[in-house]
């Protein structure tokens, strides 16, 4: 089939219409290019992506996306928003250990859906037109094509903020054959001298150039790191047992954000059980219980883990349980426990 002559600015109200029909409450787009691409590579060259090595494999695309996508020639890019409140539960409950954007169901899942609904009505609009979508799993930098498609500003705390939404969202990004036509405005920074998000991080991981070293990062450790967690930084993990919203808690910008999407809503199984409860789960019960959830990502193992550093209460026969264990980091989280609560 042959490829679309069709520009975007010639289906821009259609696209627009179409990705908020779908559950978007933003959409805008950027000629395919990461502008961001060469401080990736210092944030790489500082060792800041810690145990995420795969992430050293775009670094050729990012610089050059046309390698991957030689008919590339735009980006739509979308804003999803989940529930910006911390959910209510009993104290020690599960909800109040998981961070805002995992309470619901996958956004992966979900954002790529709405991408797909997109890649169809570009399909009716623009016949010809070649599209690929990601989620999270591209090779650009999705807060720097947001940014480049005026839909906010990258903060401090390394985060994409859009004015009026805060940075409660997801960022879903489809390439397209279309050319880019539009006149986009990109969004000044608005960070001004305010450094409450710097301030506000346990561990210290924003760094004064907006880099976040995963190292230190509280959502890192609790979520892609394996094994025994440094003590001095297992010290510091303020009740979180997968992800942290604390940078964005403390960002003003967030005072006043919007309702999530329905499909984020925090599960009834997180508000009323105890985060304890992930000491004593088989395998088979932390997929039902995780299931099309973010949550999974961190694994059985890195779930008790983080439960045992983070919760304040643990009966004596749930820690017994957990001693059956064997994964490095359970042991080890074990062993600190027990010798800084004696």
């Amino acid at each position: 089939m042959a490829q679309s002559t069709v520009t975007l600015s010639a289906i821009w109200s259609d696209i627009e219409r179409e990705a908020l029909r779908l559950g978007a409450m933003r959409v805008g787009a950027t000629p395919l290019i990461d502008q961001h691409a060469e401080r990736f590579a210092a944030w790489l060259d500082e060792g800041h992506e810690a145990g995420m090595t795969y992430l050293r494999r775009n670094l050729g695309t990012r610089r050059n996306p046309l390698s991957r996508f030689p008919w590339g020639r735009s980006v739509v890019v979308i804003l999803v928003p989940y529930g910006p409140e911390r959910p209510h539960g009993a104290a020690g409950a599960l909800s109040g250990g998981i961070a805002r954007y995992a309470q619901g169901d996958d956004y992966h899942g979900v954002v790529e859906e709405m991408l797909r609904g997109l890649e169809a009505k570009l399909a009716v609009l623009a016949p010809g037109t070649r599209s690929w979508r990601y989620v999270d799993t591209g090779p650009f930098s999705d807060r720097s094509l947001g940014a480049q498609a005026g839909l906010g500003w990258i903060g401090k705390n390394a985060m994409l903020i859009d004015p009026e939404l805060g940075s409660y969202f997801f960022i879903g990004t489809l390439v397209t054959s279309l050319d880019h036509d539009l006149d986009v405005t990109e969004i000044t920074d608005r960070c001004g001298e305010c450094t409450r998000c710097v301030d506000a991080c346990p561990t210290g991981a924003i760094l004064p150039d907006r880099f976040v070293d995963s190292r230190r990062c509280i959502s890192y450790l609790t979520i892609e790191h394996r094994g025994a967690i440094d003590p001095a930084l297992a010290a510091r993990l303020a009740g979180n047992v997968f992800g942290c919203d604390i940078c964005q808690e403390a960002c003003p910008w967030n005072a006043h954000a919007p309702e999530g999407h329905s499909a984020f809503q925090t599960r009834s199984g997180y508000t009323g059980r105890p985060v304890t409860d992930l000491l004593t789960m088989s395998q088979a019960e932390f997929s039902t219980l995780f299931s099309r959830s973010a949550v999974k990502r961190a694994k059985r193992a890195g779930m008790i883990r983080n439960a045992i550093l983070a919760a304040e209460d643990i009966p004596a026969a749930v820690i017994g349980r957990a001693g059956s264990e064997t994964d490095e980091g359970i042991v080890a989280a074990l062993a600190l426990r027990r010798s800084t609560r004696r």
